[in-house]
């Protein structure tokens, strides 16, 4: 049954997506250590080695016996960093080591080279004592064999790749990324490949949606860009529904006489749609359905609108999945103009974002969603709650990058 577009809040929205899409794709894959940042770990990293495997120092200094006091050592030698020593210290002895150097056998602490004087006989006089393993990290006191180091599902950071080096880990099993198969639909489209008539306009939306999934960790495995045929398009989708992790058909989501997305959901995705309609602006005829575990989003055909609510959707559906997805980088800004939110929608304002002496400002762009140049006069957005209804100029506010 065609659902009708309602205004239904971005809340309701993103908690639908939660809810409905919680079981993502499963498979995996070994990367490289260099490649795996942003990755998720598929399964726990166990230690299967000490860390250190010797007891080292944290200081320059000289291993020493336990002291309370100031005292005089003979220095029987030097720790070389990267070489195992055969040193045994005795009462009475001390030995340089250098930062992260091994510690000789019989030492029970480091003095740090501040403390010390080192006098004309080659001894060494300790202007103060130190005891209990004073500045020496030991053998397994960062990682012990069968400790578990990172979490199954983990979300592999600078921190992260640090570990898995360490512990000699040079390849990873991560997550796959997840794939999606992208439908662009539209009579007046035109493809690279073919000649631009009147009445026509090149397509974008492909270019601009794959561009957002290389940055945010998705695969396109399919790009199609389909007239507004039913059955042309049908048959597509029965096939991305059946082979991607994620559908997009971008056009043909509103009410007008060739809009067949909602209509095509209904005919082939099992669960047919979930939700017709955002309160928001760009973006209101945006619809979400359900094949299988597969989503799919009907996104507005306008560029503006695609980008807009695609940035929406799948960052929350990545995370739902447990993939990582960077928050987009929001200032405060003062705004130069008023702003105003559509009735009964919350309404992303583009804006381009500068700095003002010590300030950063928001001058609103204007343009209907399907101006190009509305994108490249713009950097950002502001978003104007519906509650709200508009901010003034010289309003300190969020603005977002996109």
């Amino acid at each position: 049954m065609i659902k009708k577009i309602e205004l239904n809040p971005i809340e309701v929205v993103l908690k639908l997506i939660e809810t409905s899409f919680s079981s993502g794709p499963s498979g995996s894959e070994r990367v490289l250590l260099e490649d795996a940042l942003g990755r998720v770990l598929k399964y726990p990293l166990i230690s299967h080695e000490m860390v250190p495997a010797f007891a080292k120092s944290t200081v320059d200094g000289y291993a020493i016996k336990n002291s309370d006091g100031p005292f005089v050592a003979r220095l029987l030698g030097n720790v070389d960093m990267g070489l195992e020593t055969s040193l045994v210290l005795k009462e009475g002895e001390c030995v340089y080591v250098p930062t992260g150097g091994m510690i000789p056998d019989g030492s029970d602490a480091m003095a740090m080279i501040e403390d010390t004087e080192r006098l004309e006989d080659g001894t060494v006089k300790f202007l103060k004592g130190a005891k209990g393993r004073d500045n020496i990290i030991e053998v397994g006191s960062d990682m012990s064999i069968g400790s578990e180091v990172l979490a199954a599902g983990t979300i592999i950071g600078v921190h992260e790749i640090g570990a898995l080096a360490s512990l000699g880990h040079y390849e990873v099993e991560v997550l796959k990324r997840p794939t999606i198969a992208i439908i662009s639909t539209g009579d007046e489209l035109v493809t690279s490949s073919e000649p631009l008539e009147k009445g026509k306009i090149r397509e974008l939306n492909t270019f601009a949606l794959s561009a957002i999934c290389k940055k945010i960790g998705l695969t396109v495995v399919s790009k199609k860009v389909l007239p507004d045929q039913y059955a042309l398009i049908r048959a597509h989708l029965d096939e991305a529904v059946n082979t991607a992790d994620l559908v997009v058909i971008s056009g043909g989501s509103s009410v007008g006489e060739k809009d067949y997305t909602q209509a095509l959901m209904e005919d082939v995705c099992t669960e047919g749609v979930l939700l017709a309609g955002m309160a928001i602006k760009p973006g209101k005829p945006t619809i979400i359905a359900k094949h299988g575990d597969v989503p799919v989003f009907g996104l507005p055909g306008h560029p503006v609108s695609t980008i807009v609510v695609f940035n929406i959707l799948a960052a929350r559906l990545l995370k739902t999945w447990g993939h990582k997805v960077e928050d987009p980088h929001a200032v405060e800004v003062r705004l130069t103009k008023n702003v105003y939110a559509a009735k009964g929608r919350d309404t992303y304002q583009m804006v381009k974002i500068s700095n003002r002496g010590n300030e950063w400002v928001a001058t609103p762009t204007s343009g209907k969603s399907g101006m190009i140049t509305l994108l490249t006069n713009s950097n950002g957005y502001v978003i104007i709650p519906k509650e709200a209804g508009m901010f003034s100029e010289g309003d300190v506010v969020k603005g977002v990058y996109f």
